[in-house]
């Protein structure tokens, strides 16, 4: 199992970064590496989402469900797909300057797949929080 921490202070209020994240159909047009994502079903503070990421030489679909707190928290992990373990947790706090940003990924792979996996894993992160920050500045 891996995991990784990125966190970063952006220039903006937390209420849009945080619908910018929860809003997973965008995904496509602005971070590397997602072809497709549709929203299956929307409950109270709970969305269930079809992804179609391609990572490098690894392409694959999963279904993934979103929990969150309005503005603070947005917890996604895989139902299934290519890993024993896959989540995503957003931690959005204001502070002087804007707002600070968490993401943290934690993974596992299935056994077939972990070589392949690890490598483009390690870099989702640190890409995921690139490409929202980039979006963050073209919606300002």
């Amino acid at each position: 199992m891996a995991s990784h921490q990125l966190s970063r202070v952006l220039p903006y209020p937390c209420r849009p970064l945080f619908d910018l994240v929860l809003d997973i159909e965008r995904y496509p047009e602005f971070v590397p590496g997602y072809a497709a994502a549709r929203v299956l079903r929307r409950e109270d503070a709970t969305l269930t989402v079809e992804q179609h990421i391609g990572l490098g030489p690894a392409s694959f679909r999963f279904r993934s469900r979103a929990d969150f707190l309005a503005h603070e928290h947005i917890f996604i992990r895989a139902l299934d797909g290519p890993f024993r373990r896959f989540e995503v947790s957003w931690r959005f706090v204001s502070q002087e300057g804007g707002c600070r940003v968490t993401v943290e990924t934690l993974y596992q792979p299935n056994r077939l797949l972990a070589p392949l996996l690890h490598g483009v894993m390690d870099a989702f992160g640190a890409r995921l929080l690139d490409a929202f920050a980039r979006r963050a500045a073209q919606c300002a």
